[in-house]
């Protein structure tokens, strides 16, 4: 049976089936005819045959059916289960929505999801030991059982597969959620320090000195505040990245753009897989569980969302991120403008006190102070000048006016000083006293000049007493340093004017005698200050040259730069090898230990190198910058001690700081990958010692089952004896009917004569006996029997005991090797559904092999059979030309003629035909070949995914491995805590039992004593739609219920708790805020991406019809409230007025609307009437009075102006607010506003359904399409632009077509190529193809005598007449005057061209400005009627007449509307009228027929002539280092002999042939393209110098030769690239760039500054563009490449070819031959030349690359 029903059956069937056999009529009958007789002991034996025979087979088959339906039931009960669980799981929405809710539900339902896995798994195991009995046992439904067995099975996997897709969702959710809750909380935090950073910080020059200093205070704190943001910024934007995206999976959610999904598992669907981790399209989502995705191989399947994930990056998460990053740029940007806006105030202030100071000072006032005093004044000034000059720069505060005034006062506050201290000496009563000292004061003059000089740049050179690492800011320094110097030499002057003032005073001195006193003190006291200042002054020139020794320190730092990096590469690139090492899969133990030794070499190679390369670090500048910084701080220390003051220090953070910090997180860094990489070695011998104990292990299980496999062979040997017993008894069995037969004999005798009653009971006697004996007989053997089965028992149960001891061991393996099968199973399945389709593929390419070679056979029998016809073709060609000779002479001939012309024209037209079946057998063959091509694709593809399967499999094993030792361990610490857990839960719910009772007591007592008091009911007072409203006004008009209205009163509820409750009566839903607005693909869209705008705006920007518009701000204003969308506030009518929210037009209009929600003023009572009392008193309509209830209804109920709440349509009408008529019409739902997409009638419920809600603020916005701007829908026409309103009304666009470009659903560029042939046309005969010299234009080929004139001439004016003049070797269409100007055509063809030009662009007509079409010109008698057919003919073939006003093609019956046509032109373009020239039968011929002839170019679409084959010597072009040469270039030059030359001419030699020969010219013999690295391969330069395996600057040197050569070369795949290439793709480095690029310039040509020319090295060398050592080292490696490198031919050239083309002088020649060593040999680091490593170079056999 195939279910328990149809088992049930059979059971019922074979139950009475055994019934019948026990109770048999044959056997009752049986006993009653031997009831009595003395043969009574048959009753008896037939028992006994009757219970062995039957009745044990009868019972076993009951058994099987019972097992069978019991083990059916079971395995029937755990596949609905799985199904269920799966059900449940797939139908999960994954999206974004209510996502912070559905995450944590999710987690805890996954969780008891895990639980009950584990749970069911138990079960599972325990039904596959009884299924795997049964079938062990041969049960006869095996079958059936098996199957049910494989079903469960691949469901239970499926489930595990949903299971961890779950988990990565649950993941990549949670973390989605997390992002956009952190984002959004760091928006807001910035919005407010936005704000705060504005309104706390302002300032002006009329705040005070105190105010500002308090405020620089301010604003230093509020920067750290600034800074605590920056880390969660910057961590949100590099969460950003990872954020999977969940928009996408809502079905509504439409992208433009095609969706990438990435698998989670593999899934299969028929023969359609993919992988996990392969990437599909998405097609459709619109069914939750399942979505429609083109997968690998571009294959539409229907997988299960769930096992789909919508990969990062988001550009949602992206772009908020970026938003936070910016505002908080924008935030730092605002404090910095502050800050320096503040500290501009203060300097001003303290020069503004400075200033003031010394202006008020006088000669007086100067004279009682001591010189010290009034110099610090003057010193004070200066030095907060300085300080406002540095501050002002880029502060707001000071234009350069301001500047320029306190630059002034400052300038007079010095003259002021110097005025009045000149004045000092002479002034006072001691002036006559002290005359002998006047020359002192004169001195101290000059000294407290000199002193401030000194102490200005002592104070400079004090500032910083340490350097810095970067190498930009040693040179601002170096150059610092250079000014202070130049400012000492310029200021020697004063110097020696203090030491001159000194011996003038020192003399006069001396002479002093008489009644004057000397000034010996005081001279003394000044001489040794002046002694004091000159050794300052020598001490701080000292200390400047001391600092120029910076210099020593610059390439120390460049080295340092680059060895840090080096070293930072060096690390990255061991980690990454380390997880190479650790992805590695291991197989064996032999494998292992290979590992572990790879992992021994890593590790000692980590210890090794890069502990000696971080000493190195350490102990290059640090020396250096410690002796530097040792200097300037014993500058300082020493100026202290010469002062005797103690110096202010500005504390600097000192490099040699960073040198430490640096090398300690490089020590980190390395001791990680040293701790990482000894971590996994000891993991890999722990691993090789678990897995030799496993592999002891196996030995053991291996011995077992040898065992095992004993125990089982006596088993079978105890089977064979219990088969003898068994036949032994069958024989008793036998004997026993014997003696039945024989009792029936007697019974006969006894009936034929009585007379042998005493013999028969003799004999029946002896057979009594020999009964008795048989029944002796089997009782033995029943005993034996017995005895057996006991044996039998015990040894099967030595048997169970054996085998429970060996599952109990292999009980582990089992259950992993089953997963394995189960996988190898459906991979082998896999895998052989690929080979099938890879054996059905291989059959497929060869039968479409052998269709195309009879293709080929059939297309060369149909050549054969064209030549033949095109030879009967030439022959009756020539016949009808003597045919139409004799005709000339005769008449008579005229019947015969026609007959032949018939004849021909039936031969021409077979021709015609057989060259279409050629065509099409061309196109056959080419669609044969694209068909074998695209299955050669899919043949790789598929081997490829039987590749990644193989490798996907292996991967799963040894996750697999891993993740079991894991989930063990997990699970054992999950069941302590477990234990744990309980006991500790089941003590804090007895707690908590206990402490709820204990509070439950408190509370009631606390209840009953503290009950709160009643709350006065006017005081709680409710915030309405537009204004308070009381809870006794609720209570009456039904908003609040008696119960909340008393719990209020009480104070057991709040009013905002009630206000939540009832919000949509006090507030309602809120109506239509505004729009959203997606935008529209391509150009002259209104609108860009997806925002919001309010309903006014929309409507000025005619995105909205403007009556649609009206009605929705009239509902707004109703319903309580205008709505700014963009701020999220709610405005009255006059508010949004004042605000321009809504037009001041409107203002009346919404004003009446607003009535609705705050009352209709009565113009009797003057009280607040409502929307229906309005209509009752005739102040609105009806259909207004609807149409405004409607909306209100909409929102939250009627709303009520005297209450302001919305209240349910019955209570309103209670409260006369509406009457039952307008209660019905409500209900009827009328349409009274406008749907703005398609502008017909629409309730505004059905519009709010269709808003979008916006999640941060709750606004309803309704989504429109935007508009396209119709001037902006312009098309490109033949000469000129064409709108899209011409195309509608020329016929060209259809009305749907124009409606859809409106609405932007098509763009120009698409309808573009739908048109293309109105627009553009099929295009002209653009030139000619003459074979091997290849396409040209109509004027070349004219001008090489390829085409007769005429017939030239008239296919150019064909195309001037069609809009352009056809450049072939461009692709360029041309003006007839830019054609000249360019020489595509001859300027004597000009103004014949021009007039045939005039058919596009119209003719001008002096009588009228409008320009006139070819019919309109033939009409006018400017050209005839001959010519004008012809150019009409041209147009017509090449699209349609020629419209000149619109610029399109037209079909002719448009044309005949349009007066282009008429009639019999019509008539006459529809004979085809020769009127061309077929340029090789030099006949008449059509422009269509010409046409048809030509051949279209694949990449460009242009239709070329073909014409007969004539060599073209321009068409001889030879491949460069760089760029094409041809030979004529190549013959100038000398690089081609005159024979070769005319070799090629003749086509006796071939371009490829000659390039063969002539390598070295052309491409040279190859620079240096890498390094051979031993083990480590091959390798690129680039890649050598990160590895550290060559020194920098030789690697740099040698990839400047590279790129000097021609080309960056990437030796691990053989490719030539630029330097632009190599960047790009990462074969060299990006800082690298510039000077490669400077390299790559001697092969492409140096660009002249003067006439933008590319220059040779030699050339850029004499205009002092590089220098002569670069430019030698350049030439030397282009010299051993093949020459030197001409950039204008892009070929190598010999030197003395080179010194003849400019290329090289005679002194750069001979510095070339002397082999300069201008390159560093990476193994010595010595000086070499190119020659000498290329030379020590190998070349790399299969690819001829030189390796060094």
């Amino acid at each position: 049976g195939d279910d328990a029903a149809a088992i049930d059956q059979q059971l019922i069937s074979h139950q009475q089936f055994h019934n019948s056999i026990q109770r048999s009529a044959e056997v009752d009958r049986a006993k009653d005819d031997l009831v009595g007789s003395v043969c009574t002991f048959i009753i008896q034996v037939i028992r006994v045959a009757t219970e062995v025979n039957y009745s044990k087979m009868s019972h076993g088959r009951t058994m099987q059916l019972q097992e069978l339906k019991q083990i059916i039931q079971d395995m029937s009960k755990e596949i609905m289960w799985v199904n269920e669980r799966e059900e449940e799981e797939l139908m999960f929405d994954w999206g974004d929505k209510n996502i912070d809710q559905y995450i944590l539900r999710k987690q805890e339902s996954y969780s008891k999801l895990m639980s009950a896995l584990e749970d069911k798994e138990k079960d599972l195991n325990k039904l596959k030991t009884r299924v795997d009995t049964l079938l062990k046992n041969n049960h006869p439904a095996s079958d059936k059982i098996e199957a049910y067995k494989d079903t469960l099975q691949t469901q239970w996997s499926w489930l595990l597969q949903i299971t961890k897709c779950i988990d990565i969702h649950l993941k990549e959710n949670a973390a989605y959620n997390q992002f956009f809750k952190e984002a959004n909380e760091t928006y807001n935090i910035l919005q407010k320090e936005h704000v705060a950073v504005r309104k706390k910080f302002t300032c002006d020059k009329n705040t005070s000195l105190d105010n500002l200093m308090e405020l620089l205070s301010a604003l230093e704190r509020e920067k750290e505040k600034i800074m605590e943001n920056k880390r969660q910024v910057q961590h949100l934007v590099n969460m950003s990245k990872n954020i999977v995206r969940l928009r996408p999976r809502n079905s509504d959610e439409k992208s433009s753009s095609p969706i990438l999904v990435t698998a989670l598992c593999d899934f299969k669907q028929d023969q359609k897989v993919i992988c996990k981790g392969n990437e599909a399209i998405l097609k459709d989502n619109s069914q939750r569980s399942k979505w429609d995705v083109t997968g690998p191989g571009g294959l539409d399947m229907l997988v299960p969302s769930v096992c789909l994930i919508v990969p990062p990056p988001n550009p949602i998460s992206i772009s908020l991120a970026k938003k936070n990053e910016q505002y908080y740029e924008a935030i730092l940007s605002i404090w910095s403008q502050l800050y320096i806006n503040v500290k501009s105030l203060i300097a001003w202030q303290y020069c503004l006190l400075d200033m003031n100071t010394i202006n008020s000072l006088t000669v007086s006032m100067l004279s009682s102070m001591r010189p010290d005093e009034y110099r610090q004044l003057i010193k004070s000034l200066e030095t907060h000048y300085e300080e406002f000059k540095r501050s002002s720069h880029g502060s707001q505060m000071f234009a350069d006016e301001d500047k320029k005034s306190i630059e002034t006062q400052f300038t007079g506050a010095q003259t002021h000083f110097d005025k009045i201290v000149v004045q000092l000496p002479t002034y006072s009563q001691y002036y006559q006293h002290y005359r002998p000292c006047t020359p002192i004061y004169s001195l101290i003059y000059s000294v407290a000049r000199a002193e401030d000089i000194v102490k200005v740049h002592e104070a400079r050179l004090t500032e910083k007493e340490t350097t810095s690492l970067s190498h930009s800011e040693v040179e601002d320094y170096m150059l610092t340093l250079k000014n202070i110097k130049a400012e000492l030499d310029q200021k020697k002057d004063v110097m020696a004017s203090m030491e001159a003032e000194l011996a003038k005073a020192s003399h006069w001195n001396s002479q002093v005698g008489g009644p004057f006193h000397r000034c010996d003190m005081m001279l003394s006291r000044y001489t040794e200050q002046v002694n004091l200042l000159s050794d300052r002054w020598r001490r701080i020139n000292g200390q400047i040259d001391t600092r120029y020794d910076l210099h020593l320190y610059q390439p120390q730092l460049q080295h340092y730069t680059q060895t840090s990096t080096s070293l930072m590469d060096w690390i990255d690139a061991t980690k990454k090898k380390q997880d190479a090492l650790q992805a590695t899969k291991i197989e064996s133990i032999q494998g292992l230990i290979d590992h572990i030794n790879k992992q021994k070499v890593s590790c000692l190679h980590i210890l090794y190198a890069a502990f000696k390369l971080i000493q190195i670090i350490n102990c290059m500048t640090m020396s250096v910058l410690q002796d530097y910084e040792t200097d300037l701080a014993s500058y300082t220390s020493g100026l202290e001690t010469l002062l005797n003051i103690p110096i202010k220090r500005t504390m600097l953070k000192s490099p040699s700081m960073d040198l430490n910090l640096e090398a300690t997180q490089l020590q980190t860094r390395y001791m990680e990958l040293l701790t990482h990489s000894g971590d996994y070695y000891k993991f890999l011998a722990e691993l090789l010692k678990n897995m030799e104990e496993l592999k002891i292990r196996n030995t053991r299980i291996e011995l077992l089952e040898e065992e095992l496999r004993l125990l089982r062979d006596n088993m079978q040997d105890h089977k064979a004896k219990n088969k003898s017993l068994e036949d032994a008894v069958s024989r008793y069995r036998l004997e026993l009917s014997n003696s039945q037969d024989m009792m029936l004999s007697m019974e006969e005798v006894k009936q034929t004569s009585a007379l042998q009653c005493n013999a028969t009971k003799d004999s029946l006697n002896s057979t009594q006996s020999q009964l008795a004996d048989l029944n002796d007989d089997v009782t033995r053997l029943n005993y034996l029997l017995e005895e057996e089965k006991r044996k039998r028992r015990l040894a099967e149960d030595r048997y169970t005991t054996q085998q429970e001891e060996y599952e109990s061991v292999l009980r582990k393996r089992l259950k992993e090797l089953e997963t394995v099968s189960w996988s190898k199973t459906e991979v082998e399945k896999s895998v052989a559904s690929k080979d099938y389709e890879i054996e059905k593929l291989q059959r497929q390419l060869a039968e479409e092999a052998a269709r195309f070679k009879e293709l080929q056979r059939e297309m060369s029998k149909t050549t054969g059979s064209m030549l033949s016809i095109q030879s009967q073709y030439s022959e009756i060609v020539n016949e009808r030309d003597a045919l139409l000779l004799k005709l000339q002479l005769s008449e008579k001939d005229k019947d015969r003629y026609q007959r032949l012309e018939e004849e021909l024209s039936r031969i021409t037209l077979s021709k015609d035909s057989e060259v279409r079946s050629m065509q099409r057998l061309q196109e056959e063959n080419e669609r044969v070949k694209r068909d074998l091509d695209y299955w050669k694709v899919q043949y790789d593809s598929k081997q490829g995914l039987i590749r990644q399967h193989d490798t996907d499999k292996e991967r799963l094993e040894s996750e697999r491995n891993t993740l079991k030792s894991e989930i063990e361990r997990l699970m054992r610490e999950l069941r302590e805590l477990d234990q744990t857990y309980k006991s500790k839960l089941s003590t804090m719910q007895r707690e908590l039992r206990e402490a709820a009772v204990v509070r439950k007591t408190n509370e009631t007592e606390l209840m009953r004593v503290r009950e709160p008091p009643t709350l006065d009911t006017s005081t709680l007072v409710f915030d309405g739609v537009r204004k308070p409203v009381t809870a006794n006004q609720l209570l009456d008009c039904g908003v609040l219920d008696k119960p909340t209205f008393s719990q209020l009163v009480k104070g057991h509820k709040t009013i905002p708790d009630v206000s939540i409750d009832k919000k949509v009566s006090l507030k309602g839903t809120g109506p239509i805020a505004g729009v959203v607005i997606g935008g529209l693909k391509g150009p002259g869209s209104i609108t860009g991406p997806i925002f919001k705008m309010t309903f006014t705006e929309a409507k000025k920007e005619n995105l909205l019809p403007r009556d649609s518009v009206d009605l929705l701000l009239d509902a707004q204003a109703a319903t309580g409230h205008i709505i700014d969308p963009r701020t999220n506030q709610k405005l009255t009518v006059k508010e949004a007025c004042d605000q321009g929210v809504v037009d001041e037009d409107d203002r009346e209009r919404l004003l009446a609307a607003e009535a609705a929600a705050v009352g209709y003023r009565d113009p009797v009572t003057s009280k607040p009437l409502s929307v229906f009392q309005a209509m009752k008193k005739g102040l609105i309509d009806k259909n207004t009075t609807l149409r405004l209830l409607q909306a209100q209804e909409s929102v939250g109920g009627i709303l009520d102006p005297v209450l302001s709440v919305f209240l349910p349509k019955d209570t309103a009408i209670e409260r006369n607010l509406i009457n039952d008529d307008i209660y019905s019409a409500l209900n009827r739902g009328p349409e009274l506003y406008l749907d703005p997409e398609s502008e017909d009638g629409v309730t505004y419920i059905s519009m709010k359904r269709r808003c979008k809600v916006e999640l941060h603020t709750g606004l309803l916005l309704l989504p429109i399409s935007g508009k396209v701007d119709p001037s902006k829908l312009v098309f490109d026409g033949v000469r000129k632009p064409v709108t899209a309103k011409q195309l509608l009304d020329c016929g060209v666009l259809d009305k749907p077509t124009f409606i859809d470009l409106e609405k932007g659903k098509q763009n120009v560029p698409e309808v573009s190529v739908d048109k293309k042939l109105n627009l553009k046309g099929t295009g002209p005969i653009a030139g000619v193809e003459a074979g091997s010299q290849g396409k040209m234009s109509l004027s070349e080929a004219k001008k090489q005598l390829l085409l007769p004139e005429d017939s030239a001439n008239l296919l150019l004016e064909a195309q001037a007449a069609t809009g352009h003049i056809i450049d072939p070797r461009n692709n360029q269409k041309l003006t007839v005057e830019e054609a000249c100007a360019r020489g595509v055509v001859d300027i004597g063809d000009r103004d014949r061209l021009l007039a045939a030009e005039a058919a596009a662009v119209g003719y001008k007509d002096s009588s009228s400005a409008k320009p006139l079409s070819v019919f309109e010109a033939m009409k006018k008698g400017l050209i005839d009627r001959k010519t004008g057919l012809r150019l009409l003919q041209a147009q017509e073939s090449v699209g349609g007449i020629l419209d000149p006003n619109l610029s399109v093609f037209l079909p002719k019956d448009t044309a005949i509307k349009r007066n282009l046509l008429d009639e019999n032109l019509r008539l006459d373009l529809n004979q085809s009228p020769e009127c061309y020239r077929d340029p090789e039968t030099e006949r008449d011929a059509s422009y269509d027929a010409l046409k048809k002839r030509c051949k279209t170019e694949p990449h460009t679409g242009l239709l070329l002539l073909p014409i007969t084959e004539k060599l073209d010597p321009s068409k001889l072009i030879f491949d460069g280092v760089r760029k094409q040469v041809t030979a004529n270039q190549l013959l100038d030059c000398g690089v081609l002999d005159k024979p070769t030359f005319n070799q090629l001419l003749k086509g006796e030699k071939t371009v490829q042939e000659v390039s063969v020969d002539h390598k070295v010219f052309l491409k040279g013999t190859g620079s240096i393209a890498g390094v051979a690295a031993g083990p480590l391969g091959k390798m690129s330069l680039s890649e050598a110098k990160k590895r550290m395996l060559m020194p920098p600057e030789s690697a740099d040197l040698l990839l400047d030769a590279q790129a000097a050569t021609g080309h960056i070369i990437e030796p691990t795949t053989n490719q030539k690239l630029t330097v632009e290439e190599a960047c790009a793709r990462r074969v060299v480095d990006n800082r690298d760039r510039d000077r490669l690029l400077a390299a790559e310039a001697a092969a492409v040509g140096y660009r002249d500054p003067s006439t933008a020319k590319p220059l040779s090295v030699f050339e850029a060398i004499k205009k002092g563009l590089i220098d002569r050592k670069t430019g030698l080292r350049l030439l030397q490696a282009q010299e051993s490449a093949g020459g030197i490198i001409d950039p204008n031919l892009s070929v190598f050239l010999p030197k003395d070819t080179a010194i003849k083309r400019n290329l090289l002088d005679d002194d750069l020649c001979r510095a070339l031959n002397q082999s300069p060593k201008c390159y560093v040999d990476p193994d010595t680091e010595h000086d070499s030349s190119y020659g000498t490593l290329k030379k020590r170079s190998t070349t790399e056999s299969h690819t001829g690359l030189i390796l060094l």
